[in-house]
């Protein structure tokens, strides 16, 4: 829904680019617009219902460019009548490609007066010199007696009065969904090739670095929080907090450009690549030979995300084996004789398992938010790289895709946190 609230279409932006388009006449540029709302759906309404206000002219979203599709909305609301201020808006365009005669400039300077007010003095006198600058000729007078009407018959409180429309499944969300439940994301407005295929070209760069940030995050944080529990660990806890503490403050762009100035750059350090992921081989390259040609890619994206999640990761798994530390079964087991190792590992850990799970549950869709600043910086093929770049050319079928894939993956990590909180605690699995 939101994705279809927002102004503008990719179909706009480029029949209004300085491109092809833009050498044919208005015409075949709205031809062509009617044709792509065709081609993607875009001609249909959004939900089953719509409400909006009475003043509202009916088929608006067909309208070429926005700015007229703007102008035409001010006058349906200023003067709440949307059939002649549709009439009056069809008059004027009448005046886009005009034929030649005199007074021409003066013509377009009155007639670009009226695409930019809505006040009615303004438009009743400009038709009226319009009307003179033609010398009585048809178009003319067609527009002076739009005008005339629109503006003697004001309705100023119609705009505030809803009005309420089926519109059955024949509706842009519908076509979605269904498609939706048969696999199909929909088609790209860009290249028009199929969005699942682009999403599962993107999820496989972007899965490398996601699964060995959280593996190294994971086990760091896990390590630290078990030294920083130990009692010989104070003076460890003393010389690595501050340094945990300065990582959380750095924002994550702020860090990627520092690691690709510090160890990227001929200038200090150029131990890795830049930018990408390497040339992509097809054929003959086995697993290992295609993980090798990618690790020193992902060296620095890897470290960055670590870096930036560490801190809290670390913070979190601290704090619940603190707590389990202060229980009655910990002090048991100290009292049993057990090394302080054996006593984390084997009692205190497994029962700070359970928060520790739920971070974990919730730590995918963060570092996914990451990744969106990593990839973009370092330039690598990715999910978070083809998210920004869908936005920027708002290419609405691969920006909802990608927002289901992220949702998805949330999903399937709870459902997967709540197999784990049976296994480590097997009370949950007994429980009718």
């Amino acid at each position: 829904m939101l994705s279809r609230l927002l102004p503008g279409s990719f179909g706009a932006q480029i029949l209004e680019a300085e491109s092809f388009y833009s050498k044919g006449s208005q015409g075949s540029r709205e031809a062509a617009y009617q044709a792509y709302l065709q081609r993607t759906g875009l001609d249909q309404p959004v939900f089953y219902f719509s409400i909006s206000s009475s003043a509202e002219p009916a088929g608006i979203r067909h309208i070429f460019p926005e700015s007229d599709r703007l102008l035409l909305r001010q006058l349906a609301w200023q003067y709440g009548n949307p059939e002649l201020a549709t009439a009056y808006f069809r008059a004027l365009k009448q005046f886009d490609n005009p034929v030649e005669q005199p007074g021409q400039l003066q013509l377009k300077a009155r007639i670009q007066k009226l695409h930019a007010s809505i006040d009615p003095e303004t438009i009743s006198s400009t038709t009226d010199s319009i009307y003179q600058l033609l010398q009585g000729q048809q178009q003319g007078l067609v527009l002076r007696s739009a005008a005339e009407a629109l503006i003697g018959d004001r309705q100023p409180y119609r705009a505030l009065w809803p009005a309420f429309s089926w519109h059955g499944v024949h509706n842009q969300y519908h076509r979605w969904f269904s498609d939706v439940l048969q696999g199909d994301l929909g088609k790209s407005y860009r290249d028009s090739g199929a969005v699942q295929d682009l999403i599962l070209q993107a999820v496989g760069t972007t899965w490398w670095i996601l699964f060995f940030s959280m593996v190294l995050t994971g086990f760091l944080a896990l390590e630290l929080s078990i030294l920083f529990v130990r009692q010989k660990g104070g003076k460890w806890r003393r010389l690595l907090l501050p340094l945990l503490f300065f990582l959380d403050r750095i924002p994550v762009f702020i860090l990627a450009l520092l690691l690709l100035i510090l160890f990227a750059s001929p200038a200090f350090l150029q131990l890795f690549p830049v930018y990408g992921m390497g040339a992509y081989y097809v054929g003959s390259q086995s697993w290992p030979e295609r993980f090798a040609s990618l690790f020193p890619y992902m060296v620095l994206p890897v470290i960055c995300l670590v870096c930036v999640n560490l801190p809290y990761i670390t913070n979190q798994f601290y704090r619940s084996l603190a707590d389990v530390s202060q229980a009655d079964f910990t002090r048991t087991a100290k009292a049993k004789g057990l090394s302080e190792g054996r006593v984390i590992r084997r009692h205190m850990l497994r029962n700070a398992l359970f928060p520790i799970i739920t971070l974990l549950s919730d730590f995918l869709p963060a570092l996914v938010a990451g990744v969106v600043v990593i990839e973009t910086v370092f330039a690598i093929p990715g999910i978070g790289r083809l998210l920004i770049e869908s936005v920027l050319a708002r290419d609405y079928p691969v920006l909802v895709g990608v927002v289901l894939v992220v949702a998805l993956f949330r999903v399937i990590s709870h459902f997967v946190s709540d197999l784990f909180y049976g296994l480590a605690d097997p009370r949950i699995r007994l429980r009718s």
